[in-house]
């Protein structure tokens, strides 16, 4: 067992430790984020290159065939697709231009590039020019020349070393974005690691304050000698070490957020691929790959799907989480809040959902005024309407009904509404973090209603419920006419 001078340098050294972890992992979070973030807007940029270059080719050849059209039939209407190529041509080859601005080694095959097309377009320019002057063999003759076909494969040429290029790029990039999902994974499985591990010793070193505590209560009993010094001593101890834990477990669960973000976004760039993959195996129609066909029209679209639902589940959870830990360090700021307002915000938010579902609300005339925290009021109500409307009882139009009962130093507002209503057994077990009653067919992760209960308490009030399971529900929420003064000071 440590000793007493012992345990604080044990604990200080243990904060030191899991604050460098916690800090090197964050770091390295933020520093992938904004690499992949990097990484991912070069890609799309050298991929942008590859299609506008694609495209000015295409333009060329258009503007060719158009001009070889009008020459061989001496008919305007060939030269619609030239005349939309000399515009086209013109804001390719800006956009190019800005596209490389950060890559000087590509202007000297930009410059020739452009110098290539707009060579092109000239010498089509003039056998137009000489076709509609009546120099028809002069026009004829300028064509014959290898000058045209010369520049088209001078243009082709720096088209090819373009896209060659993009594609390196994208290569290189491709490769540093797996190499970061690699790095990202072995931060994420190493911090992880650490976590547990440091939860594991601070458990430890809890107990063994603990029963240091009692030890030395026991040895001051027996003794009659500075009880109440050590006791006090104790206490401030055990609190610190629980407000650090508290802390600790707030960072993680703040912190897990950033490489999840980072795995939603590979996910993303992983259904770009398979996309890409299904469109090409439902044109290829080579059955000697029936295995690769398989996998990639249905096994790893499934298996994206399934990650997909999996984070996008796990990221509302650590978004709910924190936003609890948020809204309970929110300072409360008294207000005068005329009820009837709050309720016309709440509703007019939700009128989408009103009118979707054809529901009846209405709002008693006698709501009252409140001294109390606007913003905290209008969410336990929101949330209070909107499982009103998401939980209506099937073939039933839907009312709500809100009305204020007056009580000499408090109020209560019931929401009433006609839904499905709640088992008598899962009455309070529905304000339970995490936990929800009936039956799971609406979206949702257990969160509100135990948000709504804090937020109440937090306001100095309750929160009950009255319901019959087929008929409806009626929440009434008790609240204080005056914010309590130390509530309204101090965030709990």
């Amino acid at each position: 067992m440590p000793s007493r001078s012992q345990f604080p340098v044990s604990a200080v050294v243990l904060m030191g430790a899991g604050t460098v972890i916690l800090a090197i992992i964050v770091a390295s979070s933020i520093w992938l984020a904004i690499n992949t973030s990097q990484l991912a807007q070069e890609v799309t940029q050298s991929r942008r290159t590859r299609i506008v270059v694609s495209d000015t080719l295409e333009t060329l050849l258009n503007a060719e065939t158009s001009q070889r059209g009008y020459l061989l039939t001496g008919s305007a209407r060939y030269l619609g697709p030239y005349q939309a190529a000399r515009s086209a041509l013109e804001r390719n080859l800006s956009e190019l231009t800005a596209l490389e601005k950060d890559h000087p080694a590509n202007r000297p095959v930009l410059l020739r590039l452009s110098r290539a097309a707009r060579a092109k377009m000239n010498e089509l320019a003039a056998t137009i020019a000489l076709e509609q002057a009546g120099q028809h063999e002069q026009a004829i003759g300028v064509v014959r020349t290898d000058r045209g076909i010369n520049l088209m494969d001078d243009a082709r040429k720096v088209f090819g070393e373009l896209i060659a290029d993009t594609e390196r790029v994208v290569g290189d990039d491709m490769k540093q974005l797996n190499a970061n999902a690699r790095l990202l994974e072995l931060v994420t499985t190493s911090g992880g690691i650490m976590v547990v591990l440091f939860g594991i010793i601070a458990m430890i070193l809890v107990f063994r304050a603990v029963r240091v505590a009692v030890t030395a209560r026991r040895e001051v009993e027996s003794l009659n000698v500075t009880l109440e010094d050590k006791v006090l001593q104790r206490t401030a101890a055990l609190t610190q070490a629980n407000e650090e834990i508290q802390r600790f477990a707030y960072i993680v669960s703040h912190d897990l957020r950033a490489p999840l973000v980072n795995i939603m976004g590979f996910t993303s760039e992983l259904e770009v691929g398979t996309k890409s993959l299904k469109d090409y195996f439902e044109q290829e129609k080579d059955e000697a790959k029936p295995a690769a066909r398989e996998a990639a029209l249905d096994g790893i679209p499934e298996a994206v799907k399934f990650i997909r639902s999996s984070t996008g589940k796990m990221d509302r959870l650590i978004n709910a989480i924190l936003k609890l830990s948020r809204e309970g360090r929110r300072e409360l700021t008294a207000e005068k809040v005329d009820l009837k307002r709050v309720f016309e915000t709440v509703t007019a938010s939700l009128k989408h959902q009103i009118d979707e579902t054809s529901t009846t609300v209405s709002v008693a005339e006698n709501l009252p005024s409140l001294r109390s925290d606007r913003l905290a009021l209008e969410q336990v109500f929101s949330n209070l309407l909107d499982n009103a409307l998401k939980y209506l009882q099937p073939g039933r139009p839907g009312r709500v009904e809100i009305r204020a009962e007056n009580r000499q130093h408090s109020v209560v507002i019931a929401v009433k509404d006609n839904g499905r209503g709640i088992a008598e057994n899962d009455l309070e077990r529905v304000f339970e973090l995490f936990r929800r009653a009936g039956r799971q067919d609406r979206p949702g992760e257990g969160i509100g209603l135990a948000h709504v209960r804090a937020l109440v308490r937090r306001l100095g009030g309750d929160i009950t419920v009255v319901s019959k399971l087929g008929e409806g529900s009626e929440f009434r929420v008790l609240l204080p006419r005056t914010l309590p003064q130390e509530q309204g000071n101090k965030a709990v």
